[in-house]
């Protein structure tokens, strides 16, 4: 088993470049570019520009669809029951609110996602986000989110070089390599190419490994088992457009015979003749006819009705709502309507309960990084899946009142707002309340003097 740095580099370069391709592709259906339906060796460029018309990007709604009902809602440390100060300034100047999206969407579309803690100038915790086609973790399989050892791989283009970063336990050493290529944008040709050699002497730090792996269930991406279902809808939307297309195009002719000449003997040039154009009259001679090639408009609704076929399919296996697909999804059944969003809560609480660890431990290193004394867990809250738009959050809210739930629970667990924001609804809520016992006291009359008798009869 490898030991130090550089008898690391090599094995996680090699990996890291043998699981590059199939990243690659998974980012390409959920970013929009999914491969070209139908797609040969030697197509025209016209005919790639069409085809690039005829896609959908499902993958990107397989992904949106869980991620948008994943928003944390504070960290507690220890026994608290709110936030802790010390965690909000790391959340703040790190814009967790952002990077903890990015790291679910990755984990999400290509299977694993990585967040990693280290250090600036002034000693402080910086947390980022890093993407899977530049890093590779070998994780321990019985904490998948704990590394053994990491590399993550950059190329400078200004400075021409490539670098990399491998950590094990305990250190972590920068190397270099001149880049090949200083005008192209792609991080690296190959990272297990070699001619790598350290930078410096190698960093050292306590605790585990910073490095933290986000793994989506199964080890694949939210619709990787699904690319072929995708495939077949790109395609069927490319032959309905094809069909529309081929419609402008449809073949005239004249049956009966036009003359070929004109009372002088002069030729007819009927393509001038029968110029098409709006408005344009055509005055046919007695006993000639138009034909017409056939309307294939009842096929086009035969091929737009498989694709909404296709696309109910892929809402169900995935449990993606319809909603955004097609917009007669207003017509659903609530029966359905229900299943289908249960079936995406039940996947949302699946993938929280797998990304929790990995998150809290990179905040609880954090943590530790700024406040070495503190030795309590971390813990990260999240908004309930089922609440995420304001009509479901204050329905939700009233009920939860009914039932005599606390308010401040009902303000953090179900209507979202962070224990910073509801400090402050409990003040302005307390000076709320003083202000309409003052107004209540104006409002009274005055109270009438025992010691004033009235002897004076009406």
């Amino acid at each position: 088993m490898a030991r130090t740095p550089d008898e690391w580099l090599p094995i996680l370069a090699k990996r890291l470049d043998e699981r590059r391709p199939r990243v690659d592709v998974l980012r390409s259906y959920a970013n929009g570019n999914a491969p070209l339906p139908e797609m040969g060796r030697n197509v025209r460029a016209s005919w790639s520009q069409w085809q690039k018309k005829a896609r959908a990007n499902l993958g990107g709604l397989a992904v949106e669809a869980p991620a948008n009902r994943m928003v944390p809602n504070g960290v507690q440390v220890g026994q608290a029951n709110q936030d802790d100060d010390r965690v909000r300034g790391i959340w703040r100047r790190n814009r967790l609110d952002v990077a903890i999206p990015d790291v679910i969407r990755d984990a999400l579309a290509t299977s694993i996602g990585y967040i990693v803690v280290g250090r600036d100038a002034f000693g402080r915790a910086v947390i980022t986000a890093e993407q899977p086609e530049y890093m590779y973790a070998a994780t321990d399989p019985l904490q998948p989110w704990v590394s053994r050892a990491a590399i993550k791989v950059w190329r400078d283009i200004d400075e021409g070089y490539d670098y990399a970063f491998v950590w094990i336990p305990g250190q972590r050493q920068k190397f270099a390599r001149p880049a090949k290529d200083e005008k192209t944008l792609r991080p690296w040709d190959r990272a297990q190419d070699g001619n790598w050699f350290p930078v410096a002497e190698p960093e050292t730090f306590t605790g585990p490994i910073p490095v933290f792996a986000l793994e989506n269930h199964g080890g694949t991406g939210e619709f990787e088992e699904h690319t072929d279902l995708i495939d077949r809808i790109n395609t069927g939307i490319l032959q309905r457009l094809s069909t529309v297309a081929m419609q402008a195009f449809r073949q005239r002719a004249t049956k009966g015979g036009l003359q070929t000449t004109d009372a002088d003997g002069n030729p007819i040039d009927y393509a001038a003749v029968f110029e098409p154009a709006p408005g344009a009259l055509w005055d046919l001679p007695e006993g000639i006819d138009i034909w017409e090639s056939q309307d294939s408009s009842q096929g086009i609704r035969a091929m737009l009705e498989s694709v909404k076929d296709d696309l109910r399919e892929f809402s169900g296996t995935l449990s993606v709502p319809l909603g955004p697909m097609l917009q007669d999804a207003a017509n659903q059944s609530a029966e359905g309507a229900a299943y289908n969003k249960e079936g995406l809560i039940f996947k949302v609480r699946d993938r929280i309960a797998r990304f929790t660890p990995p998150l809290e431990a990179a905040l609880e290193t954090a943590l530790r990084i700024e406040y070495p004394e503190v030795t309590e867990s971390v813990t990260l809250r999240w908004m309930p899946p089922e609440h995420v738009s304001l009509q479901e959050k204050y329905a939700a809210a009233v009920q939860a009142k009914a039932a005599d739930v606390p308010w401040r629970t009902r303000m953090t667990s179900i209507l979202g707002f962070s224990d910073e924001t509801v400090d402050r609804m409990e003040v302005e809520v307390a000076a709320e309340q003083l202000q309409l016992a003052m107004l209540f006291q104006q409002q009274q009359p005055p109270a009438e003097n025992p010691g004033v008798v009235n002897v004076g009869g009406n």
